[in-house]
């Protein structure tokens, strides 16, 4: 039987204004055909879903999630957190992340394979979230403040013991690989401006993922690191913080996308109180020039996919789309740029875009329904009352209230 979404604005992710009066038909999972109601034919077993001129929009994808963590005011607190306590938490901020309307994720680093659990647990029909690509542990240099975060780091020296580091998350079910190519913020002893892995190590591990066909993403604050993984071939840099104009010149040329988690900087202003000194003085140092360094990347070519570091500092999963919000509000980007950022642009990045990403016949069904036009309000995004449903591979995840959680 086929599903058919009727009398509908349609945002099909690829930056354009809303087709007005649209329908959508799925069948079997995908998007099979999409038109003009006008034109609509119907069979006498069709579902029709009259939308009353709702605004449909492609599933979102975050491209940098931590699944496991859940927003503590300090992160160490996390390993205070028993294993099958964090996993039972972490599927129910999966719940959460899916009724946001974020339909793919990609999640950079979890402790103790809590990530490849729950991924598992989704596929099996036990629980329901987000469809996940998932990393397993980072893999970092032998360097202080890694002990911060019990089970998350795969250490590695030299080539081929990182080498065998990505060939060990590969084995274990990763559907990407993450590196540290700096520094962190979030750490005692991370020094953000301070390159770690080098070209070659970063190279080995690249090469370990494309062999099976997947991509690399590196953690990367500052100019020498963000160059050093790009020269390696890895596929997106987190963050981005401390570019200089050698270093946006490098991603935009290589065509490496851009993940800037730009909102979470807000979260540590909102909680200054309550957040480690040694993380908001880092944060203080870099989010001044941060905005600026973004916006001359946009201008400069470099493609920017949404993600959030949801899981961190205040920062909770299911309010995944503040991201987007601020990406429009400190006009970096468009509301159509913004939205297209958290699906085609996003999808692209992670390498899903021939299944997700846009509202084309042949993909995945995944349709988020709202009750107002986005590129109007952005911030509708981040009012659950407005998401009238979420469809994931076709399925209706939402509306349900608490209670179903």
């Amino acid at each position: 039987m086929r599903t058919i979404f009727m009398n509908a604005n349609l945002i099909d992710g690829h930056g354009g204004p809303p087709q007005k009066n649209a329908y959508l038909v799925v069948e079997n999972e995908l998007i099979r055909e999409l038109g003009d109601t006008r034109l609509l034919k119907t069979r006498p077993d069709d579902d029709l879903i009259d939308c009353g001129d709702k605004t449909i929009t492609p599933g979102l994808i975050d491209c940098h999630i931590h699944m496991d963590l859940h927003g503590f005011a300090d992160t160490y607190q996390e390993n205070l957190v028993e294993d099958k306590l964090r996993t039972l938490r972490t599927a129910q901020a999966m719940s959460a992340t899916l009724r946001a309307g974020f339909t793919t994720v990609r999640n950079v680093g979890s402790v103790n394979h809590i990530d490849f659990a729950v991924k598992a647990g989704i596929e099996a029909g036990y629980t329901r979230g987000p469809r996940i690509l998932t990393s397993g542990r980072i893999i970092s240099m032998t360097c202080s403040g890694t002990e911060y975060f019990a089970g998350m780091y795969r250490i590695a020296d030299g080539v081929d013991d990182c080498r065998k580091a990505a060939r060990e998350q590969l084995k274990a079910g990763a559907d990407l690989l993450k590196l540290m190519a700096t520094g962190a913020v979030m750490n005692p002893g991370g020094v953000p401006g301070a390159p770690q892995l080098d070209v070659d190590e970063i190279r080995a591990i690249v090469e370990e993922g494309l062999k099976l066909g997947k991509h690399t993403a590196a953690h990367a604050h500052a100019a020498q690191g963000i160059q050093n993984a790009v020269a390696a071939g890895v596929r997106t840099i987190e963050h981005g913080t401390l570019a200089d104009d050698d270093a946006i010149g490098a991603m935009a040329e290589a065509g490496t996308f851009l993940i800037p988690t730009l909102s979470l900087h807000d979260r540590f202003e909102d909680h200054a109180d309550n957040i480690p000194d040694f993380m908001l003085k880092k944060s203080r140092q870099m989010q001044a020039a941060y905005i600026e360094i973004i916006k001359k990347a946009v201008k400069s070519g470099v493609k920017i996919a949404m993600g959030t570091d949801a899981g961190t500092n205040f920062n909770y999963h299911g309010n995944n789309a503040a991201e987007i919000v601020f990406l429009v509000e400190h006009e970096i980007l468009s509301p159509a740029e913004a939205l297209k950022a958290a699906t085609k642009t996003a999808a692209e990045a992670i390498m899903l875009d021939h299944r997700v990403g846009t509202l084309e016949a042949g993909k995945m069904a995944d349709l988020v329904i709202l009750n107002a036009n986005p590129l109007d309000h952005i911030e509708i995004l981040c009012k659950p009352h407005m998401i009238s449903a979420v469809y994931k591979n076709g399925q209706k995840f939402k509306d349900w209230g608490p209670e179903n959680f």
